[in-house]
């Protein structure tokens, strides 16, 4: 099935024209996208949830990322595209409102021959405590979910150290896994954003709510 976008111009206004995904990012055409961190609070611990992208992906496979990650289609917004993609995602039926909005990023990928992605990311952050190995996870889109502490995720992408052990939640089995990660793990980025979202993460589930913006 064909995918359309809606073309924006460097200010993330909409031009009035559409594009095939393919061509967007074969042009390196500006288009939209949804991000979405799962965060939680569990015996004392605060945790954040990233997926494992499918070896499938022709954008960074193998490498983890947010806990949702999807394209605007052509005439979507933030609330359509976002719970679209949890549902699909994830199998999770989660309101837009529970959402909470923590800005928009700015992001260029060219390390994947023949592909430019340019795209404006709106960011959320979804407060849910969750089992990971009860979510449906979309098989065709990730490999699975990795559970990380976020005080020690903070450690890693600030490279106070240089690997962390988490649980890993495969798609293809109901069995939890230990795995060790390396910040090299994650799509590559030279923007801080996985750091950045951490501390965000971290002050948003000490009770602070003020001037959370990526």
């Amino acid at each position: 099935m064909s995918e359309f976008f809606d073309v924006l111009d460097c200010a993330r206004r909409k031009t009035g024209e559409i594009i095939l995904r393919s061509e967007a990012h074969r042009k390196g055409v500006w288009h939209g996208a949804f991000h979405c961190l799962i965060i939680y609070e569990r015996a004392g611990q605060n945790y954040a949830l990233f997926q494992k992208r499918s070896p499938n992906k022709k954008i960074a496979p193998h490498r983890f990322d947010v806990s949702v990650g999807g394209h605007y289609l052509a005439g979507e917004d933030a609330a359509a595209a976002g719970q679209r993609e949890i549902k699909e995602e994830l199998g999770l039926d989660i309101p837009f409102a529970d959402l909470f909005p923590v800005g928009r990023r700015i992001f260029v990928y060219g390390l994947t021959q023949g592909i430019i992605e340019y795209e404006f990311q709106d960011v959320y952050f979804l407060p849910r405590r969750l089992e990971p190995g009860s979510l449906s996870l979309q098989r065709e889109e990730l490999d699975g979910i990795l559970e990380m502490a976020v005080n020690d995720g903070i450690k890693l992408f600030s490279h106070k150290i240089q690997r962390m052990v988490c649980s890993f939640y495969p798609s293809d089995s109901s069995e939890k896994k230990t795995l060790s990660v390396s910040a090299d793990d994650f799509v590559f980025c030279i923007d801080n954003y996985y750091l950045k979202l951490l501390l965000l993460a971290q002050r948003y589930l000490y009770g602070d709510r003020e001037l959370l913006i990526i």
